[in-house]
């Protein structure tokens, strides 16, 4: 004859409750954090626009309209690849915008310069880099004397507006 206890599945029931509450915590906490990275380095925090910028980022680690509102609703923290880029991008450490790491809360990510690219910036960036190699060294060499002449052209200015 098998007894079953009653108590074991009563404290699974009480575990798994508070680690429902606590889950649900972690997400908004999660989603505030997000939220206010995102008004500090001044994106907009609306699912779309959101999106469309973060995936300029993300090499392949796209998401969907549907994912950043979960993100920002509170309802799903993304993966460690998605947290990693997210910091990256906003200027913030991964530990704080995952878990809230006080330690690390004013501190950037290592590494990451803190320039922030608009998204079509951005755009052409990633249509250069699709391109073959040697096509991208000519607009190299394209860039350099482009940029060569802007300067040389400010230096002859400068000249000219000193000596007036």
């Amino acid at each position: 004859m098998i007894k079953q206890a009653c108590a074991p599945t009563t404290a699974i029931s009480l575990q798994y409750g508070m680690t429902t509450r606590i889950a649900d915590q972690e997400r908004v906490n999660f989603s505030d954090r997000l939220k206010t990275a995102l008004l500090a380095a001044g994106v907009p925090v609306a699912p779309t626009p959101f999106m469309r910028a973060y995936n300029l980022r993300a090499d392949g680690a796209a998401v969907t309209p549907h994912a950043v509102r979960k993100w920002l609703a509170g309802e799903a923290i993304p993966t460690h690849e998605k947290i990693v880029i997210l910091a990256a991008w906003l200027g913030v450490h991964a530990a704080w915008l995952r878990f809230g790491d006080a330690e690390n809360a004013d501190t950037a990510a290592a590494g990451i310069p803190p320039v922030m690219l608009s998204g079509e910036h951005l755009a052409m960036m990633n249509d250069i880099v699709s391109l073959p190699a040697s096509t991208q060294q000519i607009l190299r060499e394209i860039v350099d004397a482009f940029v060569r002449n802007h300067r040389a052209g400010h230096l002859r200015s400068d000249k000219q507006g000193r000596h007036q």
